[in-house]
């Protein structure tokens, strides 16, 4: 993700999704969206039952914490309006200066808690007792959200262009095979940005909004915020389901070390698929 990306405007601009050709609307893709309306019942009745099993306990968030987190979404909210259908220049001090960003953010938040006298560890359930199990319950929902993953992005695929099917992050890796370039996107999607997204979004975002709006309404809006920050429209339907996983998860294990994992081991996979399909892809 890009919070702080620089943008050029688009030489060629066209719109991210396009509903508009009747000649997209086939038996096929109308029984994929059929298909996807009955998974996503299914899948939303597993989450229901995953939320009466809840074991994370009612937080320690205050006042304090709605103003800093309505601060953090008008922020989100700044940068997602003025970078939705521009060209990110990606760049290695851009990756580094993200970086950057993550650890001030984190550190913001971590000083906040610390200075009212809150333990951010048990806060987020960093020290859990049973580590064995949230191993187990992480990859296991990470294999059962995976064909609902699938099949939502399957399902829209037809109806976008094939020049914005792509992240402008994901080029970069392809077209950039030097060392420094490609050990800065692994380290940045299968270290800096699970630790720090799973602590901003579902520690602290998703912790405030559920403390004082309740769970739905806290998983709904933190999953929309995370999928709309990587700032490519595409692929909003699958990085939404895998938030709203990723709440459920947390929901369950009451430990942020299982999201971290499964977004770790998500974003593994995901540049495994990138290397070994990379002809497709470009």
């Amino acid at each position: 993700m890009f919070l702080s990306a620089t943008v050029t405007p688009s030489t060629a601009v066209s719109p991210f999704l396009d509903f508009s050709n009747p000649t997209l609307w086939t038996p096929i893709t109308v029984g994929g969206f059929a298909l996807l309306a009955v998974a996503l019942l299914f899948y939303g009745w597993v989450g229901a039952r995953v939320l009466k099993k809840s074991t994370l306990p009612k937080q320690s968030f205050t006042w304090v914490d709605i103003g800093v987190v309505s601060l953090l979404v008008a922020w989100l909210l700044r940068v997602i309006m003025t970078s939705f259908g521009e060209d990110e220049e990606i760049t290695l001090t851009l990756i580094l200066l993200n970086s950057l960003l993550y650890f001030c953010l984190v550190g913001g938040i971590i000083g906040l808690l610390y200075f009212r006298h809150l333990k951010p560890a048990a806060l987020f359930g960093l020290c859990p007792p049973y580590f064995g199990r949230i191993i187990k319950l992480a990859f296991l929902y990470l294999l059962t959200v995976y064909p609902l993953l699938i099949l939502s992005q399957s399902a829209i695929q037809p109806f976008v262009p094939h020049e914005n099917d792509v992240q402008s992050l994901v080029l970069y890796f392809l077209k950039n095979p030097g060392w420094k370039e490609r050990c800065s996107i692994i380290l940045m999607a299968t270290l800096v940005a699970p630790i720090a997204e799973e602590i901003i979004f579902r520690g602290y975002l998703y912790g405030v909004m559920r403390r004082f709006l309740g769970r739905i309404p806290g998983i709904v809006i933190s999953s929309i915020l995370f999928a709309a920050m990587h700032l490519h429209l595409p692929s909003m339907p699958g990085l939404t389901v895998l938030a709203v996983m990723l709440c459920l998860l947390y929901e369950r294990t009451g430990s942020l070390w299982s999201n971290i994992i499964v977004h770790a081991t998500f974003n593994s996979i995901s540049i495994i698929m990138l290397l070994i399909f990379k002809e497709a892809v470009m």
